[in-house]
C-alpha cells in the first residue's frame, strides 16, 4: 500500500471547499485536519493520481491560493483585532511550523513576487538550514 500522499493547505473555510467539490466531484478520497500551529486546513490526497488530473488540481490549487491569500491580505482579524500574517514551512522529518510575519511586509513582498516565488524562496532557505552545504556556491 503507498502511504504517500500530497497536501493542500488552506486558511480559510470557503476557498478549502471549493477544492473539496473538486475533488468530490472526481470521487477522490482525502482526509481533511486542522493544523494546530496556525489552525489551517490540510487537505490529503494519496499521490496515486494520474498526471492529467494531478495538472489540474495543481493548477486549481494555484488559483485558489491566490484566492485565499487575497482574503488574508484583505484584513481578516483575530478575535483581539490584530492583523497578523505567517509563512507555513514544511520541514524534512514532516514537521509542520509557522513563522509569523509583520503583515505589512507580506503585503509588500506579495506585491512584487508570486506566491509560488515567495514559498520556493522559503524552501530553498528551510533545506540550506536542515541541510548546510559549506561548499562554495559556484561550485554546487
Amino acid at each position: 500500500m503507498n502511504d504517500e500522499f500530497l497536501e493542500y493547505l488552506f486558511f480559510t473555510p470557503s476557498i478549502a471547499d471549493k477544492f473539496i467539490e473538486v475533488l468530490k466531484g472526481h470521487n477522490l478520497d482525502y482526509t481533511q485536519q486542522t493544523e494546530p500551529v496556525q489552525n489551517a486546513i490540510v487537505l490529503q490526497i494519496s499521490e496515486g493520481v494520474d498526471e492529467e488530473l494531478w495538472d489540474e488540481l495543481d493548477e486549481l490549487y494555484d488559483e485558489l491560493s491566490m484566492e485565499d491569500q487575497a482574503l488574508l491580505e484583505q484584513g481578516f482579524e483575530d478575535d483581539d483585532s490584530k492583523s497578523t500574517a505567517g509563512i507555513y514551512l514544511q520541514l524534512l522529518g514532516g514537521k509542520q511550523t509557522i513563522a509569523q510575519v509583520n503583515p505589512d511586509v507580506m503585503n509588500r513582498m506579495l506585491s512584487v513576487i508570486s506566491m509560488d516565488e515567495l514559498n520556493d524562496f522559503v524552501d530553498i532557505i528551510v533545506r540550506s538550514v536542515e541541510t548546510p552545504d559549506d561548499s562554495p556556491i559556484c561550485k554546487r
